[in-house]
């Protein structure tokens, strides 16, 4: 990531924080992604649905919080 590409994302409107946090999850995902594949971990057959839940609406609602317009910039 470059400093062209926070600024581009300080453009469309997202704070410091709310970048931050983005790559934060974004490390976090691509960690737990490759320790997974590293260790060759499988989904048990029947865990698709509680992954559809998972990314259902719902979740998405609850995560507001990471692109709030009242999300406190740091600096």
């Amino acid at each position: 990531m470059t400093e062209a590409d926070i600024n581009a994302l300080r453009t469309v409107g997202l704070t410091d924080e709310q970048i931050l946090s983005t790559v934060a999850i974004t490390c976090v995902f691509n960690f737990m992604n490759r320790l997974a594949d590293g260790l060759g971990v499988e989904i048990p057959e029947g865990r698709e649905a509680i992954m559809g839940q998972w990314l259902s609406d719902a979740a998405k609602q609850a995560q507001d919080w990471l692109f709030s317009p009242d999300a406190v910039a740091v600096s």
